[in-house]
């Protein structure tokens, strides 16, 4: 899978599990979305840097 490819994924599958989730009513706790978009993040970062590598070296 392309790296962009699997950010764009990744990011857009919290999204929409965080927009259902308020639609049902859940009350969403602040801190711990803001980690797990975090570690998707740099998740993603490494993900990407790894396939950099294979690249150059």
């Amino acid at each position: 899978m392309d790296p962009f490819t699997l950010g764009v994924v990744a990011i857009g599958a919290s999204g929409a599990t965080l927009f259902i989730s308020s639609l049902f009513g859940k009350k969403l706790n602040e801190e711990a979305v803001k980690i797990a978009l975090e570690v998707t993040k740099y998740g993603g970062i490494l993900y990407i840097l790894q396939h950099l590598q294979k690249i150059f070296f």
